[in-house]
C-alpha cells in the first residue's frame, strides 16, 4: 500500500517563475500558477514544492529516459506503426521527433523546480535548517542526475565523443528576456555540473529516512553516492569509481534480491537504493509500451529478436531469463514483464545495488584487479542463479561485465550508453534486424552516440548549436 503519493500535495508543481530555460517551455505559459512567494511562504508550501519535483522527476524516469536509449540499442525494438520510435530504432532520429522533445523539455522543466528548491527554500520562515538542508540535498541530487542524462543524451562524454555540452542554468528561471537564451556549455563544464551538485546532495542528505519505503522512495545520501560512482564509470576515473560504488555496498541496507523478479514484483525491495515511486494516478508507461494489446498494452516495443533468442536459451539457467513472454502478434515477437502491474502502476527502480556491484566489478578489472572483479561479478550472477564466471586477462572480463549487464538491465536503460561510454557502439550496433523493417540498420558513425537537440530549442534559442549528425 503506498504511503505517500507525490500528487498529493501538486500546488507547486509549476511556479509562476516560470517551468523551463534554454528551452522551449520559456515560450509556454504554465497551465497552473502558484507564485514563487507563496510557494515558499511557509513550511507546508515549501514540502509541497519538495513533492513537485518527485512529480516532476516522475515524468522523467516513468519510461523515457529508459526506453529512448534501449530502442537505439541492440536489445530493443519498435514493432508498431509509432514513427517517432521507429526513427529511434532504426537510427535516423531527426530534431522534430516529438519523444525526444519531451524527454528534452521534462529534464528542464525539473531542473528548474529544483532550482526554485535551491534558492528559495533556505528563505522559508519556521524551516528547521536540518530540515532546509535535506531539500537543498534532494535538490541538488536531482539537479545532477538531470544534468546527467542530459550529457548522456545530447552532449557526450569529455575526451571521447561529442562536441558541446548541454545549457547550464542553476537559477530560477524569471521570464523570458535576452538572458534567457543561453549557450551550450563545454562538455566538462557540463560533467564539473554533475560533480558539483552530485557532492553537495551527498553532503545534504540523510543516510536514512523514518521508514523503508522513505528510505527508497526519496533521495538519502547513497543515492548521491550511487549516482556519484556512475558518473566515475562514465568518465573512466576507476579508483573513484570503485570508492563510491564500495561505499553503497558497505552500508548493508542494500542487498541483492532473490529471486530476480522480486526486485520488480516486491515494492521498495532491498535491492532498491532509489525507486521511483508510482501507482494508478501516478503511472509508469514501461508495461504500456511493451504488454501486448491482448494484456491492455499498446505492445509497441519488444526485444530484438537476437536478444531474444539469447534469453530463451538460458531459460532454466538465469533467472533473468523468466521475465520474457511471446506476443503473437507482430509475426511473434518476444517482450519483457519485468513491469507487469495493470494500469502501469509499476514502480520503477532507478539505482540498483546490483549496478554498484558490476560498476565496482569493472572499476577493479580495469585496474587489473581480477580476483575482485570477478567476486563482484559473480554476486550478481549467483543471484540470477548463474556458476561462476572465470577471466584471466582485463579485456576478458571487462567483456564478461558488460555482457552481464545486457542481461541485468534490459529495458532499463543502460545498453546504449555502455556500448557508447566504452567506444564500441559503432561495431555493436551494426546490421540490427527490425522485425516490421524491410533491412538491416546500423548506427554507423560516433556522431550518432547523442541525439539531436530538439527543433523547438533551435527555433527559441538563437544561441543554440545543433550536434553535428544533425546540422
Amino acid at each position: 500500500m503506498k504511503n505517500l503519493k507525490y500528487k498529493s500535495i501538486s500546488m507547486a508543481v509549476l511556479l509562476s517563475v516560470g517551468i523551463g530555460f534554454g528551452c522551449n517551455v520559456l515560450d509556454q505559459q504554465p497551465q497552473f500558477q502558484i507564485a514563487t512567494s507563496e510557494a515558499f511562504s511557509n513550511p507546508i508550501n515549501a514540502e509541497a514544492t519538495l513533492n513537485g519535483l518527485y512529480n516532476e522527476a516522475q515524468l522523467v524516469y516513468n519510461w523515457r529516459v529508459q526506453t529512448i536509449g534501449d530502442l537505439a540499442s541492440d536489445l530493443v525494438q519498435s514493432i508498431d506503426t509509432w514513427d517517432n520510435f521507429n526513427v529511434i530504432d532504426e537510427f535516423r532520429q531527426t530534431p522534430d521527433n516529438t519523444e525526444i522533445d519531451d524527454m528534452y523539455t521534462q529534464i528542464y522543466r525539473t531542473i528548474d523546480l529544483a532550482n526554485n528548491i535551491i534558492a528559495f527554500a533556505p528563505t522559508v520562515p519556521g524551516l528547521e535548517q536540518s530540515r532546509i538542508d535535506d531539500m537543498l540535498g534532494q535538490a541538488y541530487t536531482f539537479r545532477g542526475m538531470m544534468y546527467f542524462e542530459l550529457a548522456k543524451y545530447f552532449g557526450g562524454i569529455p575526451n571521447k565523443y561529442g562536441e558541446l555540452g548541454v545549457v547550464i542554468e542553476t537559477e530560477p528561471s524569471a521570464g523570458v528576456n535576452e538572458n534567457s537564451y543561453k549557450s551550450r556549455a563545454s562538455l566538462q563544464a557540463t560533467w564539473d555540473q554533475i560533480k558539483s551538485d552530485l557532492e553537495a546532495g551527498e553532503r545534504l542528505l540523510p543516510p536514512t529516512r523514518a521508514s523503508n519505503f522513505l528510505t527508497r522512495s526519496r533521495l538519502v545520501k547513497a543515492a548521491a553516492t550511487g549516482m556519484l560512482a556512475r558518473y566515475y564509470l562514465y568518465i573512466d576515473q576507476w579508483a573513484q569509481a570503485e570508492t563510491y560504488a564500495s561505499q553503497v555496498i558497505s552500508q548493508g541496507n542494500y542487498t541483492l534480491t532473490k529471486p530476480f523478479s522480486n526486485i520488480f514484483r516486491t515494492e521498495f525491495s532491498s535491492e532498491s537504493v532509489f525507486e521511483m515511486d508510482y501507482n494508478v494516478v501516478d503511472f509508469s508507461g514501461l508495461r504500456q509500451w511493451y504488454y501486448p494489446a491482448s494484456l491492455n498494452g499498446r505492445g509497441g516495443l519488444s526485444f530484438h529478436q537476437p536478444f531474444a533468442a539469447e534469453l530463451l536459451a538460458r531459460q532454466g539457467t538465469d533467472s533473468r531469463s523468466d521475465l520474457i513472454d511471446f506476443n503473437p502478434a507482430f509475426g511473434g515477437v518476444y517482450y519483457s514483464t519485468k513491469f507487469n502491474l495493470l494500469q502501469n502502476a509499476s514502480n520503477v527502480p532507478v539505482i540498483r545495488v546490483a549496478e554498484m556491484y558490476l560498476i565496482r566489478a569493472e572499476a577493479r578489472a580495469r585496474q587489473n584487479n581480477i580476483s575482485g572483479g570477478l567476486s563482484d561479478l559473480n554476486m550478481v550472477r549467483n543471484r540470477a542463479d548463474l556458476p561462476d564466471a572465470t577471466a584471466s586477462s582485463t579485456d576478458e572480463l571487462v567483456n564478461l561485465i558488460l555482457d552481464e549487464r545486457r542481461f541485468e538491465f534490459a529495458i532499463e536503460g543502460h545498453r546504449f550508453f555502455d556500448m557508447t561510454r566504452t567506444g564500441r557502439a559503432v561495431n555493436v550496433f551494426a546490421n540490427l534486424p527490425r522485425t516490421t523493417g524491410a533491412s538491416l540498420y546500423s548506427i554507423g558513425t560516433a556522431d550518432k552516440y547523442v541525439f539531436p537537440i530538439p527543433t523547438s530549442e533551435l527555433l527559441t534559442n538563437s544561441n543554440m548549436v545543433q550536434n553535428p549528425a544533425y546540422r
